[in-house]
């Protein structure tokens, strides 16, 4: 059933493009206890912010379609989402956190893993929910440099919204990439906040943080 769904459906043997959009985020404003003194810089090296996911579905829909997504911009946007409300003065993207001055921590993110599936079977082949799934790095460092944590953050299943038909597939993947990406995004900020407040950064001194 879901394999004679495939055309009807729109995924046919194409290669996709799924683009950036700060709107598939469905981001929801964190209101932290007490926001981390000053400001954290996210450090990703141009290489990583130019990261391309290029690959095939993990399901046996869409299995002849092919699709581009910019892994590493989608990481970067929702970095800086989710950051912003952990520090004070917010966070700034830097390629290298080398000389730079007047920061509190370093958060290093990157997808290290990334699949996804057009998923026609819980519809009995008749529609399509896009489904993503992520996995998360992060490094967090102190402003010397010296490393707190690096934790790893799987996002599951991450589902984008059922649809019947669609001339733009690689979009509606993108949607549940960049949600996928912002869920995992969102767990290590508060990760990282809870790590601060038990620990907070050099000239931070605990209650003076809030």
């Amino acid at each position: 059933m879901a394999v004679l769904a495939v055309g009807a459906l729109g995924l046919g043997g194409c290669a996709f493009q799924g683009g950036v959009n700060p709107n598939h985020f469905k981001y929801e404003s964190r209101v932290y206890d007490g926001p981390i003194r000053g400001r954290a810089l996210i450090e990703m090296p141009k290489a990583v912010q130019d990261e391309k996911f290029i690959g095939k579905p993990t399901s046996l829909t869409g299995a002849a379609t092919n699709l581009t997504l910019q892994i590493g911009e989608i990481t970067r946007e929702a970095a800086t989402l989710a950051f912003g409300n952990v520090f004070s003065d917010g966070v700034k993207v830097v390629e290298s956190a080398s000389g730079q001055m007047g920061h509190v921590a370093v958060v290093r993110p990157r997808v290290t893993q990334f699949s996804y599936e057009y998923n026609a079977l819980r519809n009995a082949g008749f529609a399509i929910t896009p489904t993503a799934v992520v996995d998360l790095e992060l490094v967090l460092a102190a402003n010397s440099g010296k490393p707190i944590f690096t934790r790893s953050f799987p996002s599951g299943n991450v589902e984008g919204p059922t649809y019947f038909l669609s001339g733009s597939p690689g979009d509606e993947i993108s949607k549940a990439a960049h949600q996928a990406v912002m869920k995992v995004m969102q767990d290590a900020a508060d990760a990282t906040h809870r790590e601060l407040k038990k620990e907070p950064p050099a000239g931070v001194k605990g209650d003076s943080a809030l």
